[in-house]
């Protein structure tokens, strides 16, 4: 669910039931609450980051300059420990001049300068085998 709603896919899922516990039932309630939330950004032109290769992470770029949200991004890792990298994002599809403002997973806002390619360098940890997501405003 993640990886479909990160990427805009409205997904329709069908069967007898949707989840079998509570737990399974909160994990479906968030993930629907966050597509909504971003559903704008969510379904703008999508750019890939780098080819995925199952080696290192791989992750893809929202953007849309006509949006409050210019750019959403959602890096995953498939291996089985976390990684701790530096993100090269791209600014120049969201319009993004000067400086930009990024929020990891919902946390703190940290402003990042671009660079004379029009890109910023974000450091992250993504745990193992799962995903974080940026989204980025003007700074």
């Amino acid at each position: 669910m993640e990886q479909n709603y990160g990427s805009g896919v409205q997904a329709c899922y069908r069967g007898n039931r949707l989840y079998d516990t509570d737990e399974t039932r909160k994990l479906v309630h968030e993930k629907v609450r966050h597509y909504k939330q971003f559903r704008e950004i969510l379904n703008a032109d999508i750019i890939h980051l780098r080819r995925p290769t199952g080696r290192d992470w791989d992750g893809i770029l929202h953007a849309d300059p006509a949006l409050r949200d210019k750019g959403y991004a959602l890096l995953h890792n498939p291996l089985d420990r976390p990684m701790q990298t530096t993100i090269r994002l791209p600014m120049y599809y969201t319009g993004i001049r000067g400086k930009a403002r990024v929020q990891v997973n919902g946390g703190t806002a940290g402003v990042f300068t671009l660079d004379e390619r029009q890109q910023i360098s974000v450091p992250v940890t993504i745990p193992a085998k799962s995903s974080i997501w940026m989204l980025i405003r003007q700074g």
